[in-house]
């Protein structure tokens, strides 16, 4: 029997594609949130060039689609749906996050469009708030705005929820529910 017979080839290659959907890798099993009607989240915070002196921190929103459906999954990710909030490890907002000056449009994400077995990471930074100069770090988002101080390195967390209305019976497959997405810890290079 030859070694590349083209039809063992394609029996082994669909008894690959038709197995059960991908497990997650086992190094991020806890930091993404429970599945909510399909839908899972998490928040990762990426650390970008300062500003006016201030370190910038990045959060951006990451969803993946864990049904079995072949259906795609549209989900809300505007600011009526997604809020943040900075918090201590008690869980509890430390401060809210509109105390700095704002002016002028948001880019909104708006509706995002989730296929079978896919993720989607999505830029949740908010660039129009002022920024204090020389500040330790600033979390922007359109939930608020947050100034760091060189103490609270490490000792404050960034979590959010997203929630969606139940839609009206005739959209097709929006995403309704609601996730608490686990926190992250803010934390930054020196």
């Amino acid at each position: 029997m030859n070694a590349f017979n083209p039809i063992m080839i394609a029996c082994m290659v669909a008894a690959v594609a038709v197995g059960s959907p991908l497990a997650p890798p086992p190094d991020d099993v806890n930091v993404w949130s429970k599945p909510t009607d399909g839908i899972e989240a998490r928040i990762t915070l990426v650390e970008r060039t300062r500003i006016n002196g201030t370190r910038s921190i990045v959060p951006y929103l990451e969803l993946r689609n864990v049904t079995d459906s072949a259906s795609p999954i549209k989900v809300r990710c505007g600011s009526n749906h997604v809020k943040f909030e900075l918090i201590g490890t008690d869980g509890k907002a430390v401060r809210e996050g509109w105390s700095l000056p704002r002016s002028g449009g948001h880019a909104d994400p708006g509706i995002i469009i989730l296929p079978f077995d896919s993720s989607i990471r999505i830029g949740m930074y908010c660039s129009n708030w002022g920024v204090p100069k020389d500040a330790a770090a600033m979390i922007s988002t359109d939930s608020g705005a947050w100034v760091l101080k060189s103490h609270e390195k490490g000792k404050l967390f960034l979590r959010a929820t997203i929630t969606g209305e139940k839609p009206d019976p005739k959209s097709q497959r929006i995403w309704h529910g609601t996730i608490v997405i686990p926190p992250v810890k803010v934390d930054w290079s020196e």
